[in-house]
C-alpha cells in the first residue's frame, strides 16, 4: 500500500493511529514475545513531541506499507499486518500521551505492555471491534483540553482523496467524519 497523497502536518504533539487488522494473528513483538491479536480495530497512541514531530506518522505509514523494514518500537511489528484507517492528532507541547492513552483504555480492551515500556501505563495499544465506537472514544480522549485542536486524518479507501478535518469539539459519530469528507470531495 502507498499513502503518497497524505500530507502529514507540521508540528508536534500526541497522535493516535487507527488501524484495522482483518484477521486474527499471532505476532512476535520483541521482548513481549508472541501476542495473539484478534481481528478488529486498534488505536495506538504515541508522542510526536520530539525531533521530527508529526513526521513520525509518515514513518508509521511507511512501515505499514512495507517501505521501511526497521523494527524499533512495538508498533513496528504490528503495522505491516494492518490497514491504517486514520490518525487523530493533538498539537501540544505537554506530555499528554499517557493521559490520552489511559482515557482510550478505560473504554476499550488494552493490549498489555504494548507501547508502554518507557512508562507505567498498562499499554498504549487498544482494541475495539466497532470502528464507530473506537473513533468516538479516540476523538473524545484527544479532546482533553479545549485549547488543543485535534485533527482527524481519515483514509476513505482506494480512489478517494484524504483530507484533514479540524475541530474544536468532540465528534460523536464516525459517519459524521465520512459525510463531512465526502462533501468536501
Amino acid at each position: 500500500m502507498n499513502y503518497p497523497d497524505i500530507t502529514i502536518p507540521e508540528g508536534s504533539g500526541i497522535y493516535s493511529l487507527l488501524l484495522e487488522l482483518e484477521k486474527d494473528m499471532c505476532i512476535t513483538v520483541r521482548a513481549l514475545g508472541e501476542i495473539k491479536f484478534p481481528a478488529g480495530y486498534y488505536s495506538y497512541t504515541g508522542s510526536a513531541r520530539g525531533g521530527g514531530g508529526f513526521g513520525r506518522i509518515r514513518r508509521h505509514l511507511d512501515v505499514a506499507a512495507g517501505h521501511n523494514p526497521t523494527r524499533r518500537w512495538h508498533i513496528d511489528y504490528l503495522l505491516p499486518h494492518t490497514i491504517p484507517r486514520g490518525v487523530v492528532l493533538t498539537y501540544t507541547d505537554q506530555d499528554l500521551e499517557c493521559q490520552i492513552s489511559g482515557s482510550i483504555g478505560s473504554h476499550t480492551k488494552t493490549i498489555h505492555r504494548f507501547g508502554s515500556s518507557d512508562c507505567s501505563c498498562t499499554g498504549h495499544l487498544h482494541m475495539e471491534r466497532d470502528i464507530e465506537k473506537l473513533v468516538c472514544i479516540v476523538t473524545n480522549a484527544h479532546d482533553i483540553k479545549k485549547n488543543h485542536v485535534p485533527k482527524v486524518i481519515r483514509d476513505m479507501g482506494e480512489g478517494v482523496r484524504r483530507e484533514y478535518f479540524q475541530r474544536t469539539f468532540a465528534i460523536h459519530s464516525y459517519s459524521f467524519i465520512i459525510n463531512l469528507l465526502c462533501q468536501r470531495n
